[in-house]
This record gives structure tokens, C-alpha cells and sequence, in this order.
């Protein structure tokens, strides 16, 4: 569940440690090895650029999930030490703002969303004309009648000002 654990370590509040191999589904099943001596294998620089999947997943594409995540973190001070707020149960969508002296920072996060179309809120966060970027889908947006439309085939939509 190389996505998931990427999605689930990037976007947790707090600290974030990953482990080298885990942003590219390095095998961790080697048969004479023993206790945690497989997390100390060789790192699999040859599987990224070819077609090698693990879990049905080609490892190009694990590596390419936690770029995006990892920017999107880099970028907003709020990922890590904001406040986080739930906005939505069904289609997870959470919102996380910072706030200190007179810096602030604030993302909306939707996860397990719908491919293509999808129509999310943000009035409460975000001020009409108020220019977006997803860092999943690589776009910008924006936000009319508190509202951000993006058409994506991703499952992901990482939003904050860039």
C-alpha cells in the first residue's frame, strides 16, 4: 500500500519521517535476511525509470505521489503544525491553517475523491478570486462563489496558494 502510506505519513500533522525506499516501493522480502536487515537492503534506483510495478503499482508512479505530497508539505507551513479542521466525512476533505505574529498559511486537502469533475467548498477558508494551485493536478483555480472546480483523474486534490 506504497500510495497510502505516502498519502497517510506526508499529510499528518506534526513531524513526518520516511524512510529511504519507502517513496519507491523498495521490496523489503529477502529470504536469508533476518529482523529489521531488510530495511537496510540496496535501494532500487533501477526499478524507477522502467515499468516495474509492486502491488500492481508501477514504482515511477509511487515516486511521482510523494514528490507531489512532499512539495505541497514543503511549500505549506500548515500541512505539518496547522490547525486541522474536518470539512467533509464523505469525500475526506480537511482544511489545516497556521497562524503566528502575522504569518498565515492555510491548505484544503480532499482525499478519496471522485475522478474527474470535482466541485469543493472553501468558502470558510478562502476569499472569492482568491487564486489556488493543486499541487496534485498541477493546476491553478479559482475560487468563485466560495467554490474551486477541478477536473483531474486523480483521487487527490492538494490546494493552497502558490
Amino acid at each position: 500500500k506504497a500510495l497510502e502510506t505516502g498519502t497517510k505519513l506526508l499529510l499528518t500533522p506534526g513531524m513526518s519521517q520516511i524512510y529511504y525506499g519507502d517513496e519507491t516501493a523498495r521490496n523489503l522480502d529477502y529470504p536469508d535476511a533476518q529482523g529489521d536487515a531488510t530495511l537496510r537492503s540496496f535501494m532500487n534506483w533501477d526499478e524507477i525509470n522502467d515499468t516495474t510495478k509492486r502491488n500492481g503499482v508501477l514504482i515511477k508512479d509511487v515516486l511521482i505521489h510523494y514528490q507531489k505530497l512532499g512539495k505541497f508539505r514543503k511549500d505549506h507551513i500548515s500541512v505539518g503544525a496547522g490547525v486541522h479542521t474536518m470539512l467533509s466525512p464523505a469525500a475526506y476533505i480537511f482544511k489545516r491553517e497556521y497562524k503566528q505574529n502575522n504569518y498565515t498559511d492555510k491548505v484544503v486537502v480532499g482525499l478519496d475523491l471522485k475522478k474527474g469533475l470535482k466541485t469543493i467548498s472553501v468558502a470558510e477558508i478562502f476569499d472569492d478570486k482568491t487564486k489556488l494551485y493543486d499541487y496534485y493536478s498541477n493546476q491553478q483555480v479559482i475560487v468563485k462563489d466560495g467554490m474551486v472546480n477541478i477536473t483531474s483523474d486523480f483521487t487527490i486534490v492538494l490546494l493552497g496558494i502558490k
